[in-house]
């Protein structure tokens, strides 16, 4: 009976072990990133192996392109059509609430903000002072919170102004509110497309450049809804590393245990157009943000490459070497109302960690059924281009 005593504790060691085995080299069968807790049958790699073991840069999610935009009503829409008609239709989507869209399994959101310290300079959008002119009562709208000083989201001043969140902190505060509520989510990545520039028509706003002290306004506002602990910013993964970049090829992005939870934020603008963002900040230092910039430059470690299918090789490069890389399954409509995948296809093999949609579901005005997901719809999977062994490349 004692030799059975002491046997049993080593079967017990031996299952362990080859259970361990089986996470570190084979891939697993299916294992759940969404839910830290799930864990696959038999001896597959628990979702916690994966937390352990696999980095944010190693995973990839969808999420959305100008997720605040709400839609333009028809009398508008006609408005642009009859002086914009070629960019008309590009301008004709919207998306639902951010949560709804959270909800979804969206973990990349898009801010569009434009500088506004004084308040009131996006008050009176021409599009409704061209109608009102004509005797047209444009559809009611309250833009009142435009008097006040602060950053504002709008896609395209003036004409495309109609946002779930006016105010810059806003939109900050529902994504929050949605992050405090699903605290185990696998991380959201913020995209900021700052706006410099409006349209050309006669008395049409004149849209603020942004410039360094925007760029320090901008970080404010989010430090304000944010706390650190609930942000991945540029000294979290530079750590001991002489620059941002040594430390991304040197593997430095955190694990996806440590990542749940918590927002990554990137700027989308050209290395020309960011570099007053990185002014007086080398390697980002004190910054909220990733940004794109050259990829020699000590500050690369986030590429915004919106062309899957001509950037395809480009983005699996810089993949491979450790970058993190948002790309567009979709753009202008066109893709959702033809009804093709190849751009979403590329987009998806590309191995690009984030993907944007306009169409996380389908548009019905289009009959083509044309919707972005990963394949299964997953929230969150392994990348299919540089995940470790040991992660399927089919997981959720």
């Amino acid at each position: 009976m004692q030799r059975l005593i002491i046997w049993l504790p080593a079967v017990a060691i031996l299952v362990v072990a080859l259970a361990a085995a089986s996470c570190s080299m084979t891939p697993a069968p299916s294992c759940n990133l969404t839910a830290p807790s799930a864990s696959t049958a038999g001896f597959g790699c628990a979702a916690k192996w994966i937390d352990a073991n696999v980095a944010i840069n190693q995973v990839q999610s969808f999420g959305t392109h100008n997720s605040y935009k709400e839609q333009i009503p028809d009398v508008e829409m006609a408005l642009i059509q009859e002086r914009l008609p070629a960019v008309a239709p590009t301008l004709d989507y919207w998306h639902r609430s951010f949560a709804e869209q959270l909800d979804k399994g969206a973990r990349q959101i898009e801010l569009d903000p434009s500088d506004d310290p004084e308040g009131g300079l996006y008050s009176t959008p021409l599009a409704r002072k061209i109608l009102t002119e004509r005797g047209v009562t444009p559809p009611s709208y309250d833009i009142s919170v435009m008097a006040k000083p602060g950053i504002k989201v709008i896609h395209v001043a003036d004409i495309d102004y109609r946002s779930h969140c006016l105010l810059f902190v806003d939109c900050l505060k529902q994504v929050k509110a949605w992050s405090d509520a699903h605290p185990d989510h696998t991380p959201i990545l913020m995209m900021i497309n700052p706006k410099s520039s409006g349209i050309s028509w006669t008395g049409a706003v004149k849209v603020l450049p942004w410039v360094k002290a925007s760029f320090d306004r901008m970080d404010a506002e989010i430090r304000t809804v944010f706390s650190e602990d609930q942000l991945i910013t540029p000294d979290d993964v530079r750590g001991a590393h002489a620059t941002l970049r040594e430390a991304v090829l040197a593997g430095g992005w955190p694990k996806l245990g440590q990542a749940r939870g918590k927002i990554i934020f990137t700027m989308d603008l050209s290395p020309e157009a960011n570099a007053p963002y990185a002014e007086g900040h080398p390697s980002l230092k004190g910054r909220v943000a990733f940004m794109t910039t050259f990829p020699d430059a000590p500050e690369a470690a986030y590429f915004t490459m919106n062309d899957p299918e001509p950037q395809f090789a480009e983005i699996q490069a810089l993949v491979k070497q450790g970058f993190l890389i948002r790309t567009r399954a979709d753009a202008d409509t066109k893709e959702a109302r033809a009804g093709t995948t190849a751009r979403r296809d590329a987009a998806i093999a590309s191995g690009a960690q984030f993907i944007s949609t306009d169409y996380l579901w389908p548009d019905p005005r289009f009959g083509t059924g044309y919707k972005a997901s990963l394949p299964n719809g997953e929230v969150t999977r392994c990348n299919p281009l540089n995940a470790p062994r040991g992660c399927d490349a089919g997981a959720e």
